[in-house]
């Protein structure tokens, strides 16, 4: 289960322009839902997905991911339960363009001991499991759009972690891509992953189990 309580989460705190993204978010998502966070540019939404994702700290208020406090954590600490924990998906894929697909898959794998033979042969069931298993040996940038982003999800799922974080998955896609990647979040829900979608599409959040919309950096739905 994730929870956030009251969480305040401020830029450059304690100077002119400081500015506070979140302002006492509270919300719970328990294991094996499809959440969508709904909200206008600069909302807070990201900043809280962000957050779930251990990739940015928060001052106030407190987050537990499976009775596990996150805050004031070791890197070190912080990137085991990234790694083991959350599978992120970025709107720009975020992969490395020179790279294979498969090559750009097992950059999570790196942090572990498993032999090289071991870590493809995850790489490839990855990719195979989002349905690009013959794009194994393509470089990314040789890919489409929908392409990469099965790549970016491979590369999200290959630790088998419990949580799916999603920023803008559809944002750069066309409407047909778009459901395709829809259809394999709601696959993945239903594998038993806990999914978190960030949209500004309301039809993408209307296929979830709940929208939480946020504006102002407050949560109002």
């Amino acid at each position: 289960m994730i929870k956030i309580s009251n969480i305040t989460k401020k830029y450059n705190p304690k100077k002119s322009n400081e500015f506070e993204a979140l302002h006492g978010v509270s919300c719970e998502i328990n294991d094996g839902e499809l959440v969508a966070v709904i909200g206008k540019s600069g909302a807070g939404k990201s900043t809280l997905l962000h957050i779930l994702a251990c990739i940015d700290n928060y001052q106030e208020g407190e987050y537990t991911i499976d009775g596990t406090l996150v805050k004031n954590l070791s890197e070190k600490q912080y990137a085991k339960i990234r790694n083991e924990k959350i599978g992120m998906v970025m709107q720009d894929f975020a992969l490395v363009e020179d790279f294979t697909a498969l090559e750009n898959v097992m950059i999570p794998l790196n942090f572990s001991k498993q032999k090289i033979k071991n870590k493809k042969e995850k790489a490839l069931a990855a990719l195979k499991s989002v349905g690009i298993g013959e794009l194994a040996k393509k470089p990314c940038n040789k890919l489409s759009g929908g392409q990469k982003q099965r790549v970016a999800i491979a590369r999200a799922i290959v630790n088998e972690p419990s949580m799916i974080l999603a920023d803008e998955p559809t944002g750069a896609l066309d409407t047909k891509t778009s459901a395709e990647i829809m259809a394999l979040f709601k696959s993945l829900n239903k594998q038993g992953r806990t999914v978190v979608i960030v949209t500004h599409d309301p039809k993408i959040a209307e296929q979830c189990d709940r929208i939480i919309e946020i504006s102002d950096g407050r949560i109002v739905k």
